[in-house]
């Protein structure tokens, strides 16, 4: 496995690039702007196909480019409860930073909790986190002992819950059960911030204890 993270503007948002090495092909999780050039730029150097973009969830710094993605014909996927962030991300505007431009895009393929689906030679699991977006998903790779969980929980912090579909309860149940579920190694890559693990953030996260 090739993983590689980049902090990506206009906020510092993280967008991930996994390449498998064997079958060239990779996959990357979530489109802050400049995500698109950036994977673009590593899949030529690692002569690999870009065969899928997965997205956390719908907020609007975590899909700026995905509809470059789109247009090159890469599949799309994400949580049918975030269907109107994705194809009208200009609803978000009021949150968002002044002069953004919003470009709507289609899902190929909704994920729901609980399915097992395989990317690039990977496997992984899909669950449901919402709390922070009603969309949230976490994709577990347990070969890897690596979980993408978006903004559910980032390293002793916790993704927003003021936000249109947010709610801190809903949230705090997603993590206990979701999250805080999965083995103890797990490294877990959030979309703000640096890596964790699932118990460095039970023991040390202050917004959920176990």
């Amino acid at each position: 496995m090739f993983l590689e993270c980049a902090e990506l503007e206009p906020i510092g948002t993280n967008a991930y690039f996994v390449a498998n090495e064997e079958s060239k092909q990779a996959f990357v999780v979530d489109a802050p702007l400049g995500a698109f050039a950036w994977a673009e730029a590593l899949s030529n150097s690692l002569e690999c196909e870009i065969v899928s973009l997965l997205l956390t969830h719908g907020h609007w710094d975590h899909i700026l480019d995905a509809h470059l993605f789109a247009e090159k014909g890469i599949d799309i996927m994400g949580h049918e409860a975030d269907k109107m962030l994705f194809e009208k991300p200009e609803v978000m505007a009021s949150f968002s930073i002044p002069g953004i431009e919003f470009n709507g895009f289609s899902i190929n393929q909704w994920l729901k909790e609980n399915e097992d689906i395989s990317i690039a030679g990977f496997e992984m699991k899909v669950s449901e986190v919402p709390g922070h977006c009603p969309g949230s998903l976490l994709f577990y790779l347990k070969q890897e002992s690596l979980a993408f969980v978006g903004d559910a929980i980032f390293c002793r912090g916790i993704g927003r819950c003021d936000l249109p579909g947010g709610n801190f309860d809903t949230l705090k149940n997603s993590i206990l059960k979701n999250i805080y579920s999965l083995p103890n190694e797990t490294k877990l890559y959030s979309g703000h911030g640096p890596i964790t693990t699932v118990l460095a953030e039970k023991q040390d996260n202050p917004f959920v204890q176990i």
